[in-house]
């Protein structure tokens, strides 16, 4: 080789492996937010006739009408009901004991778990928020249904919340869609003056970002009979 040429060859061969590295890096990233899909507890059993989500006043649309909530937003891109079991000022503790009736009993499919603000809010401590998420999350799973976590975290909830989101879906290999609510409090056009709660804008930002989010996991799963009219993206 002429040696004008070599300093390009090793310039190559050292971007080269550059991109190979942030290549790993970012599959360790993404690998780090939970199991892959196929590895989804329930993703196959197709058992189930409901698609529900249990959650706090984010779910329940605090300040805005009900219908423009992100649940009922992103049923009418599904094209099919969800079941709104939201409750403001809920923490994990309030909605294990819903659990029961408001999920369990209404033979779900799948379950999208919006819990973990309030806890943030009222102190309490993360692994007693985690314990009651990781008995949520396995009781559903019990049940033949799938397990959606929407982790509830951005600027005022921080990083000891999403490493606990992370490590939850990992460990009950339930689907995890991360910080539910960027885009959301630190943009004055999609929150409610409080900063914490979205209002109409935010909702349906959230549900637009479900919807894609929910994607690779709907066209892996098995469809129950009673959820055919599912609509996926193009």
């Amino acid at each position: 080789m002429s040696p004008i040429l070599a300093p390009f060859r090793k310039f190559r061969v050292r971007r080269r492996m550059g991109f190979l590295l942030l290549f790993f890096i970012a599959g360790i990233a993404i690998a780090s937010c939970g199991p892959s899909v196929g590895q989804v507890r329930n993703l196959e059993a197709g058992e189930g006739e409901q698609i529900i989500i249990l959650g706090d006043s984010i779910a329940s649309g605090y300040g805005v009408p009900v219908e423009r909530a992100f649940p009922a937003v992103l049923s009418d891109k599904l094209n099919v009901p969800i079941l709104n079991r939201g409750v403001a000022g809920d923490t994990t503790a309030m909605g294990l004991k819903r659990l029961e009736a408001d999920v369990l009993d209404e033979n779900p499919w799948l379950v999208m778990v919006e819990l973990g603000g309030n806890d943030y809010l009222r102190q309490v401590p993360i692994a007693e928020a985690e314990e009651n998420l990781r008995e949520m999350i396995t009781r559903i799973q019990d049940e033949g249904a799938i397990a959606v976590i929407l982790g509830v975290y951005a600027d005022r909830i921080g990083g000891d919340y999403k490493r606990m989101f992370e490590s939850l879906a990992k460990e009950t290999r339930s689907y995890l869609i991360p910080d539910l609510l960027k885009g959301v409090v630190g943009n004055p056009k999609r929150r409610q003056d409080d900063v914490i709660h979205p209002n109409a804008a935010g909702h349906k930002f959230i549900a637009d970002r479900v919807y894609t989010d929910l994607q690779p996991l709907l066209k892996r799963a098995t469809i129950p009979e009673s959820l055919a009219a599912i609509k996926m993206a193009e």
